[in-house]
């Protein structure tokens, strides 16, 4: 009986491996079948997607063609535009050159290599002689950096990578050898610095008040502790000493320059307005002894260089070259209380003013141990522990973004006017724009009654009103602290210039559309002007707010644009809109064709400008005189929406 069974259970077991084996080979015949199938479907997909693809990449190639027949039947108009410019440009550099000739100055000319290097040996070997005129010098290297800065902007728009560079490299020089000059007419002060003591024993010295330099140098021979405050009226400054620094045997440089050389490459959201001040607290040189009628003086190190001191100064025979570094366990030291005009063309638009101080590590502007910060009747005062470069900040973004903008032609003078609405506090900038120059026309400061009057070129008034603390120029850095995405520096350009042509016959209106469309779309709005006694402010927010049928949506791509139904009244944009803007940029090759496919729809036709694209929407009259348009005013209206972005 035991035998019998255990029979059938090694029967039981060899049926079930027949069985299993039988599955595993049915399941891997199976699997080998979906393998194949699947690899049969690759290979179809891979087939059929190699072949959309070219069928796209032959489209775009017939696009592209198009798109530059386009433009070829624009190269004369172009061509006729690019010599006025041309010209106007040349005239600009020969006014330039004769100014600087009848000037008898002998800076040279930012451009020329020869010149600069000439200039930068002559200085390092010239006596610096008086600190009046070392601060002359100073002044004239700002005016070449200045210059040069404009030579840069047009390297720069150029696409000049050899020539900015150099540029950029006098500049730093530039600055270095200012820096240079002015610590060694200091060092050479120190080491004489008896000679100017008062009956008290008192030294103090100030510089010209320069056009874009304020200089004052207090010596601490006298050590009184009852001394409370460095006063220099004529430089517009106090300093209130705590009692360490009366104690102590140093000098005190306060300087105040108009020019910033560091919010450029500041990696945070301040920038400095109304120049940058400094306080350097200063070793002194062994002091002057007077034997029989001798005046002895030991040349050390310090007569020609100056060392500057950490604040609080540490204790004889340590390290002094840094302040005790932070959570050292050191008791904060007592703050210097400063107190400076601001320049007249400064407006404060800060609520809660805040003053900074230059973080040289980190490349930033930071405010920690400074307080007390006020601005009264054009004077900013603070108190603070950080004795070095300080000044008083504003976020580069206070204005943005602009929550919209437009652009409006006045026929009777021949400009146009750019509103542009900002961020802080919805304030409307107005500039008008005329034949290669813009003004101010709102709104009202009297510090900056110049700008209201005086015809700059469209970037040197953007440069001064934001030295005046209207910072309209954004950069690609400022946009992560506004959550917006730049666009395409080649797509910028194109659609800047392209709306540009437009601006003497339409009104031309953000659209709020834009700003979600990432980096490789624009969307504006424009509404041809048949009357042009509806042109004012309210004429344009009016028909902008209804956007009846002669308001249009242009939609740019780098490539060309095209009229899309994309209007602020729609809640959100047809899905079909958003497909075409994906092409190229969320979809491209056999993907792109794929999507049209499934959704039903053809390719957009792109064409090269709006010259193109508006022109069968266009009055005859209208396409006339936007070909016949001022090059010197469009361009003029390119610049500045460049510029302001």
């Amino acid at each position: 009986m035991a035998k019998g069974k255990g029979g059938k259970a090694e029967k039981k077991r060899l049926e079930a491996e027949a069985a299993a084996k039988a599955a595993a080979e049915a399941a891997a015949k199976l699997e080998e079948e979906r393998l194949k199938i699947e690899e049969e479907e690759r290979l179809a997909r891979e087939a059929e997607d190699a072949r959309l693809k070219a069928e796209e990449e032959e489209r775009l190639a017939g696009e592209a063609s198009a798109l530059q027949a386009e433009l070829a039947e624009f190269t004369e108009f172009h061509a006729n535009r690019g010599a006025v410019l041309a010209k106007a440009d040349a005239e600009v550099h020969k006014q330039v050159s004769w100014e600087r000739y009848l000037s008898c100055n002998p800076r040279p000319d930012p451009s020329m290599e020869n010149e600069m290097n000439s200039y930068e040996s002559s200085s390092l070997e010239r006596e610096d002689g008086d600190l009046e005129r070392v601060l002359e010098h100073v002044m004239d290297n700002e005016s070449i950096i200045a210059e040069a800065s404009s030579y840069l902007a047009d390297a720069v728009a150029a696409k000049n990578a050899e020539a900015a560079e150099a540029l950029k490299a006098y500049i730093l020089r530039m600055r270095a050898l200012s820096q240079a000059k002015l610590d060694r007419t200091t060092a050479a002060i120190l080491q004489t610095a008896d000679e100017y003591a008062n009956s008290k024993g008192e030294v103090q010295l100030t510089g010209a008040k320069l056009p874009t330099i304020k200089y004052g140098l207090w010596v601490n021979h006298a050590k009184n502790p009852r001394f409370k405050s460095i006063e220099m009226p004529e430089l517009s400054l106090v300093a209130e000493l705590p009692k360490s620094l009366a104690l102590a045997s140093i000098a005190v440089r306060l300087t105040h320059v108009d020019f910033d050389e560091f919010s450029d490459k500041c990696t945070n959201e301040y920038k400095a307005f109304g120049g940058v001040f400094t306080v350097d607290l200063l070793a002194l040189p062994p002091a002057a002894k007077r034997v029989k009628g001798w005046t002895l003086r030991l040349i050390t190190p310090l007569a020609s260089a100056v060392a500057k001191l950490p604040y609080p100064i540490p204790p004889a025979g340590s390290d002094m070259s840094a302040p005790p570094a932070p959570g050292s366990g050191a008791a904060a030291p007592p703050p210097m209380g400063l107190s400076v005009a601001l320049p007249a063309s400064l407006v404060v638009s800060d609520a809660a003013p805040r003053v900074g101080y230059w973080d040289a590590d980190e490349q930033a502007w930071k405010t920690d141990g400074i307080s007390e910060v006020k601005v009264e009747d054009g004077v900013l005062s603070f108190t603070t522990i950080k004795l070095t470069t300080l000044a008083l900040l504003q976020s580069r973004v206070l204005f943005l973004p602009y929550s919209s903008w437009t652009l409006r032609p006045q026929i009777e003078d021949g400009t146009v006017t750019l509103r542009a609405v900002t961020a802080h506090n919805e304030l409307a900038v107005d500039l008008e724009i005329g034949s290669g120059w813009a003004r101010l026309k709102e709104p009202y400061y009297a510090q900056l009654d110049h700008l209201y009057k005086e015809k700059l070129a469209p970037k040197v008034l953007l440069q001064q009103l934001s030295k005046s603390g209207l910072h309209l120029m954004p950069e690609d850095r400022d946009a992560p602290f506004i959550n917006v995405e730049p666009k395409t520096p080649e797509l910028e350009e194109f659609a800047c210039a392209d709306v540009a042509l437009l601006s003497t016959n339409f009104l031309i209106a953000s659209s709020k559309w834009n700003a979600e469309q990432g980096k490789d779309d624009v969307i504006v709005r424009v509404s041809e002007v048949t009357d042009f006694d509806r042109t004012l402010q309210m004429d344009a927010d009016k028909i902008f707010a209804k956007e009846r049928e002669n308001v249009h949506c242009l939609l740019y791509k780098a490539k060309g644009c095209v009229l899309v139904e994309a209007k602020d009244s729609l809640e959100k944009l047809d899905p079909v809109l958003e497909l075409h803007m994906a092409d190229g940029r969320d979809k491209t090759g056999a993907a792109a064709v794929r999507a049209r496919t499934e959704a039903g729809v053809q390719p957009m036709l792109w064409h090269a400008c709006q010259l193109v694209t508006m022109k069968e929407l266009m009055q005859e009259s209208t396409v006339n005189a936007v070909y016949s348009a001022d090059p010197l005013l469009t361009d003029a209206v390119r610049q500045v929406m460049l510029a302001m972005r």
